[in-house]
């Protein structure tokens, strides 16, 4: 069976469609970061006087 000029051209278009939703799908994703002050109060007693 030969492939086609248009097999070949459907088969890297496939190939860029799927890249193309991965890095979407990468960019979409929700970063959490711990917050380094959870459990402290927000009043730093050292500053006061």
């Amino acid at each position: 069976m030969a492939v086609t000029v248009l097999k070949r051209k459907n088969r890297r278009n496939k190939t860029r469609a799927k890249q193309r939703t991965q890095v979407i799908t990468g960019l979409r994703k929700v970063v959490y970061i711990k917050s380094p002050y959870k459990g402290e109060s927000g009043i730093i007693l050292e500053d006061q006087e």
